[in-house]
């Protein structure tokens, strides 16, 4: 017995201290040995916990954590889901969910009946093998991955298996009180049916008021969506369902309401990242005992059967999916490195399994070791060929030759920025692009006061862009004219896009938004995104674009066209596209151009006035309206494209659009200034 044993309830500060250097340091030390972090936290826990060395309890608050952050990790799951390719990958979800719950079911009940186990208990057993936890997701994430087809289909496959998987579990237990009668079924499916009304009908709904009458304060959203997190995995548990399953569903109805660049899921992935999951890591491990490994040959034999048949199985599904479905060798092992490893429903079938004497101490140590092995395997496996399919991905985008791109947001009121750099960081198709926010001071009167302004206020856009997880590039520039300012900023600083706000207000002279917006319009060559934001960016749940003849630019059509597909991806809100009927065969065609994963819903008109009438009869809050303006050199606000913005903005000034402008150069032209700008 170790004589120096660290209590979380007699020395919580050395204990957490500990714990956070663990963290910090034992990925690190693996990564450089090329091997994952993950492993390291694993075998980590194993060694300081009570069974390993002992240095430190695995009880009270740790316990707490360790099961908040199995919890965090399959809520995370669910909500990096791709919703809208989910939908498309319905043939291969079904048919992998299939694969990947029946094999590794069927062999482990045969094989553990013909080791002598009772039926009740080899499917008990079997049902570990069966599901599977996502344990080196956060490596998919790392390498950018997470929409990639294969991954898309495992993580489809884990909500099949696991669900199943964990039904099963809750069928065995309760047969073997007696209870397994028809009103067991009957209350089961009634109280599921009733959770998945909650779930994916009560619960977006009262989230997304929350959301948009909070705005953007932040730490509550946070507390918020951690917070229901949690009642929903403890109702899971009050319905008979583990709950684990509660925070995979969460996760995925809190999916559409949280943008992919939005300062909130930052936050939830930056505070599971840093502390909960790695906790979670570092408690499985201390489950396993370092004793059982000496305890004798019996031990070993059933460890090493639930790890052969719990690998094989899976490596069976895996491959054998794969091939009926198309997917090549890279994929394939992806697929099985995500769903190889062992832990959270493992962990809770052994547990429940000794609480009602079904399975003794060697099933669950068997299954403690294999976890360990599992969640050695599964990451390797995923950081080898990840790396493969990620050199794959960078080679295709290299191959559509995309100019770097960066982003100018010139500011004037600080109350309005978060809006705005939310809206530039959706745009954005490249994760290491710097977002450019731009203060122009337009009097050399008060210089001091005006730059010590520009300077606060830059300040608070630095903290919203860090908040999206974007660089900062700050800008300031001196100019008599705001306008002359903007384009200088833009030129200098070789931008590709500027997004810019319109307060809607509407006088005399406007040509269209007011003479600052109009010179910066004609005097730019950038393509140029003017907003109107009412409410939080992530509240959007249609995109509307409105396409006018004029508006064709060919290539640089098709690049503006990307861009807002981009915006709607992130945004995970639907799109639907407004046409003029005579326009039909070039969006077609335009639209087979362009890459995107978004479905988009076409609609055409067949003049001016009856698009406006749709516009103001069916548009409401939750609607982004995005109006495509062509870059012809005139501004006068009487022109097709730009009559929309007045009209909207003087009769529904509730509602939030974006007036897009494309680029005023030939794509050779423009790729050339961006090079010698640089």
């Amino acid at each position: 017995m170790n004589l120096f044993v660290i209590s979380i309830s007699s020395e919580p500060v050395l204990t957490f201290g500990l714990l956070l250097l663990i963290i910090l340091i034992v990925p690190i030390l693996f990564q450089k040995a090329k091997l994952p972090g993950i492993v390291g936290l694993l075998l980590a826990g194993t060694i300081v916990g009570p069974k390993g060395l002992g240095f430190i309890e695995a009880a009270g608050v740790i316990d707490v954590l360790g099961k908040v952050g199995l919890l965090y990790l399959m809520f995370l799951a669910g909500l990096e889901i791709n919703l809208q390719q989910f939908k498309k990958e319905r043939k291969n979800t079904i048919v992998f969910g299939v694969f990947t719950f029946l094999i590794p079911q069927i062999s482990g009940t045969l094989i553990f009946i013909w080791l002598g186990y009772s039926i009740p208990a080899s499917i008990l057993i079997a049902s570990m093998f069966a599901s599977h936890t996502l344990v080196a997701y956060p490596i998919i994430t790392r390498l950018g991955l997470g929409k990639e087809k294969s991954v898309a289909t495992a993580i489809g496959g884990t909500i099949i298996t696991d669900t199943v998987a964990l039904l099963v579990l809750a069928v065995v237990a309760r047969s073997v009180d007696g209870d397994l009668n028809t009103l067991f079924w009957i209350t089961l499916i009634g109280l599921f049916s009733l959770y998945l009304v909650f779930m994916f009908y009560v619960l977006p709904k009262v989230s997304y008021n929350f959301f948009k009458n909070m705005g953007e304060k932040g730490r509550f959203t946070y507390v918020y969506v951690i917070g229901m997190m949690l009642i929903c995995s403890w109702f899971a548990e009050v319905i008979g369902i583990e709950a684990i399953v509660g925070a995979f569903l969460a996760g995925l109805a809190f999916n559409p309401l949280l943008s992919n660049k939005g300062p909130l899921k930052n936050r939830v992935e930056f505070f599971g990242d840093a502390f909960f999951i790695p906790l979670f890591l570092i408690y499985v491990g201390m489950q396993v005992d370092i004793e059982i490994l000496i305890s004798g040959y019996d031990v070993w034999f059933i460890m090493g059967v639930m790890t052969l048949v719990v690998v094989v199985s899976k490596w069976l599904a895996a491959f054998g999916s794969s091939k009926f479905l198309g997917f090549n060798n890279d994929q394939a092992w992806i697929i099985f490195g995500l769903t190889n490893s062992q832990a959270a429903a493992t962990l809770a079938a052994a547990f429940v399994g000794m609480e009602i004497g079904l399975i003794g101490e060697e099933i669950l140590n068997g299954a403690i070791m294999m976890i360990l092995v599992t969640c050695i395997i599964g990451p390797l496996v995923v950081e080898r060929y990840g790396f493969k399919l990620a050199d794959d991905s960078a080679i295709e985008l290299e191959d559509r030759i995309k100019i770097r791109q960066r982003i100018l947001v010139p500011l004037s009121n600080p109350l309005t920025s978060s809006k705005l750099i939310e809206f530039a960081s959706n745009l954005k198709t490249d994760e290491k692009s710097p977002i450019f926010p731009l203060s122009v001071i337009n009097t050399y009167k008060d210089a001091d006061k005006q730059r010590e302004r520009a300077h606060k206020t830059l300040e608070i856009a630095k903290g919203h862009i860090h908040a999206v997880n974007s660089a900062a590039n700050p800008l300031v520039e001196t100019n008599l004219n705001i306008a002359e300012g903007i384009r200088n900023a833009a030129s200098n600083n070789a931008i590709t896009d500027i997004v810019i706000g319109w307060n809607g207000v509407i006088s005399t002279p406007m040509r269209i938004f007011g003479s600052v917006l109009d010179q910066v319009l004609l005097t730019t060559k950038q393509q140029t995104f003017i907003c109107k934001i009412i409410q939080p960016i992530s509240s959007f749940k249609k995109i509307v674009i409105v396409i006018h003849p004029q508006s064709y630019t060919g290539r640089n059509f098709l690049t503006l066209l990307e861009s807002v597909l981009k915006l709607a991806e992130n945004l995970k809100a639907e799109v639907e596209l407004l046409y003029y009927e005579q326009d039909e065969s070039k969006i077609k065609r335009d639209l087979y151009l362009v890459k995107s994963e978004v479905e988009i819903r076409l609609k055409s008109t067949s003049s001016l006035e009856q698009t406006i009438n749709i516009v103001l009869s069916e548009l409401n809050e939750t609607d982004l309206l995005v109006l495509f303006n062509s870059r012809t050199g005139s501004s006068d606000w009487n022109q097709p494209s730009n009559v929309i913005p007045r009209v909207i903005s003087a009769q529904k000034p509730k509602i939030s659009f974006v007036s897009a402008f494309p680029h005023a150069l030939d794509n050779e032209e423009y790729l050339m200034d961006i090079l010698y700008s640089n």
